[in-house]
């Protein structure tokens, strides 16, 4: 038993010494520090260390999910968030392009390729008061294949409508056309659409195939721009507390004329990403909550089908980043719109204004990327990371860094402990690993260590069970006194044992 309590009182003196200040993560061998956010920036970033700061997010039983964890063995670090402002949480629709994690200094690559990633997992759904901006392409491309009839379907589902007016918040539609005449309020005047029966009965009435080329760049900027600037729109965003979100569809690529190539649209391209860079920085006086997002919605095939975006941020985007090498200088017109949509351009867009690119070819597509645009914002996220497992032997930094929507920024240091780690994770068909509970570890290490002890008793239990089986045992002889104590002083010890007798 003393051996036991020897044990136990040096483990835990080797989990508690140290700072006290220091937070032990419950059910791990990891500890933390309290994070820090950045000052200065306009949300507040709050990394989450403690039960108490996780009960009011999740079950008892999902714990694991909000409370940090370092799994040396398989390289992982997860932890959680949260963003707030002045009036409270300020959730968002944030997917992996809307953060930086950094590690010790080194910001992480979404992927890579010796393993190096992360990932973001929303949580806690909920509606917010939003304006949608539906910008829908009116060129003569939109009458080809029945397109036009298919949007129309896709915007009159049940489901979508239910995503643009939800009951449990206030929200507003506008719809626009865009040909090379700009953009067109549907019906001929603009109108701020409030009920399902005012949209339905617009759209079934006035949504049609017009005539020109397709000036889908100048239809974002203007509705990320002078549209919102409208006295109008500034009044009804700041007194429900709304988010503009555009979403444009087209079939097709940024066409003015007869000559444009990939080459002339590149140029084109980095003044709208530079135009949605600036609408949406914290150098504008405009509300956080009031900066608009963009999703893109492309109706086809795409011409680029296995393109993706650069996981790093890119200053200019050229034209083989958008049609590729070998289609730098054909024509778009009669050309390369013939064989697919420009799905790269759409995907820079989206990405550098807070949104989410879609290509589908179908109403039953269309109708999911209108739900995904109609997002549901997100109370708070659990980030998980892998890097080398040499990296998570000692303290280490992790640093949290919101660069879309708004500013906000936060790091916490990891305290791993030297000597025991934390059960390794069980590996899931994500690729990422779930932490096992720590009580996995009594499950697996307490039978052994029972067993190693009872083998310690096991060998003197077989050698005294030996020497009784073979009669080896015998009485103690009396020690003898010291050399010149009289012989009194001897007791006597047993008699000798009888001469064996004589044989006949």
């Amino acid at each position: 038993m003393s051996i036991s309590r020897a044990g136990l009182l040096g483990l835990l003196m080797m989990l508690g010494c140290g700072d006290s200040a220091l937070r032990v993560i419950p059910g791990t061998t990891t500890r933390v520090e309290a994070p820090v956010s950045e000052a200065g920036t306009e949300l507040t970033l709050k990394i989450f260390t403690t039960e108490d700061e996780c009960a009011s997010l999740v079950k008892p039983d999902e714990a694991d999910l909000c409370l940090p964890n370092v799994d040396r063995r398989n390289a992982e670090v997860r932890l959680a968030f949260q963003l707030k402002d002045n009036t409270g949480v300020f959730a968002l629709p944030l997917t992996t392009d809307h953060i930086k994690v950094g590690h010790m200094g080194q910001e992480l690559p979404v992927n890579h390729p010796e393993g190096f990633k992360y990932t973001l997992i929303p949580h806690n759904p909920r509606r917010s008061a939003q304006l949608f901006i539906l910008l829908i392409d009116g060129s003569s491309s939109m009458s080809k294949g029945g397109r036009m009839k298919k949007v129309r379907s896709a915007l009159l589902m049940p489901e979508v409508k239910a995503a643009f007016f939800p009951q449990d918040v206030t929200t507003r539609v506008a719809i626009y056309q865009f040909t090379d005449r700009g953009p067109q309020p549907l019906g001929g005047r603009m109108q701020l659409l409030q009920t399902p029966q005012e949209y339905t009965r617009l759209i079934q009435q006035e949504l049609r195939v017009q005539q020109g080329y397709t000036h889908l760049f100048d239809a974002i900027r203007w509705a990320t721009g002078p549209f919102l600037a409208q006295k109008s729109i500034k009044d009804l965003l700041e007194n429900y507390g709304m988010t503009p979100t555009v979403v444009a569809l087209t079939d097709g690529f940024n066409n003015q004329s007869a000559r444009d190539t990939c080459r002339s649209n590149a140029k084109r391209l980095n003044g709208l990403l530079k135009h949605l860079e600036r609408v949406r920085s914290a150098d504008e006086e405009t509300d956080a909550r009031q900066r608009p997002s963009v999703y893109t919605v492309g109706l086809g095939r795409p011409l680029r089908p296995g393109f993706k975006l650069p996981a790093e941020k890119v200053e200019k985007v050229r034209p083989l980043d958008i049609c590729g090498r070998r289609n730098v200088d054909k024509r778009i017109d009669g050309d390369l719109e013939e064989r697919g949509i420009d799905n790269a351009s759409l995907a820079w867009i989206a990405r550098r204004a807070g949104g989410t690119s879609y290509v589908r070819q179908d109403k039953a597509g269309l109708g999911e990327a209108f739900r995904g645009a109609a997002a549901e914002r997100y109370e708070w996220f659990e980030v998980r990371y892998k890097t080398h497992p040499a990296y998570l032997r000692r303290k280490f930094n992790t640093r949290i860094r919101l660069v879309n929507f708004a500013t906000a920024e936060a790091s916490v240091n990891f305290y791993p402990s030297a000597w025991l780690d934390a059960p390794p994770g069980r590996l899931t068909a994500s690729g990422w690993t779930e932490p096992r509970p720590y009580r996995y570890t009594a499950v697996v290490l307490l039978p052994a260590l029972g067993i190693a002890i009872s083998l310690s008793f096991m060998g003197a239990t077989l050698f005294n069970t030996r020497r009784v089986i073979f009669g080896r045992l015998r009485r103690p002889k009396a020690p003898l006194a010291p050399p010149g104590t009289p012989p009194s002083a001897n007791p006597p010890g047993p008699p000798d044992p009888p001469d064996p007798p004589d044989p006949v």
